[in-house]
């Protein structure tokens, strides 16, 4: 179908239709059978950026996988939402995110994140806030205001180390 593998899935080496288990060496995106653990789940929530989502929850077994070796040591890929951190990621966009424990929070100024709030998933770029207790939440979009979150608004962080974009 996209001009990888063989084009009937008569052959038992084939784990996955059209994809051959040397495609998992090469620099691209293959996604792998359900019941494997292999790869990074993509998760199903759109990253909202500036907007709000419903709270979820997804089970990682419930995710589809793909295996990307550029992408490695990466806990989930999410896809991107809004246009407020355009032109840096667009909406359709994937980020490959690395989770940041909650318990030793520690931000790289001015890096991108995925950050889990009461108003649900929002990728933007994180600077000091006024105060210990704060973040700044800053858009790529110059449309959209920066503003100010309490740590205690914050559920889950995580690092954008990545992004596949289609055209």
């Amino acid at each position: 179908m996209i001009g990888v593998g063989d084009m009937l899935e008569n052959n038992s080496d084939k784990h996955l239709r059209g994809f051959s288990k040397d495609d998992h060496k090469k620099n691209i995106a293959v996604p792998v059978p359900n019941n494997s653990h292999e790869g990074i789940p993509l998760i199903p929530i759109d990253a909202m950026a500036g907007a709000l989502t419903d709270e979820r929850t997804v089970l990682e077994y419930e995710c589809e996988r793909y295996v990307v070796p550029a992408f490695k040591g990466a806990d989930f890929l999410i896809p991107v939402k809004g246009s407020s951190m355009y032109p840096k990621y667009s909406s359709g966009d994937i980020v490959a995110c690395q989770r940041v424990p909650m318990s030793d929070l520690f931000f790289q100024w001015n890096k991108v994140y995925v950050i889990d709030t009461n108003q649900g998933a929002l990728i933007k770029r994180i600077k000091p806030g006024s105060d210990k207790d704060h973040v700044l939440i800053v858009s790529d979009n110059e449309k959209y205001d920066p503003f100010e979150l309490p740590y205690s608004a914050i559920h889950a962080v995580a690092l954008v180390i990545g992004v596949i974009r289609l055209e």
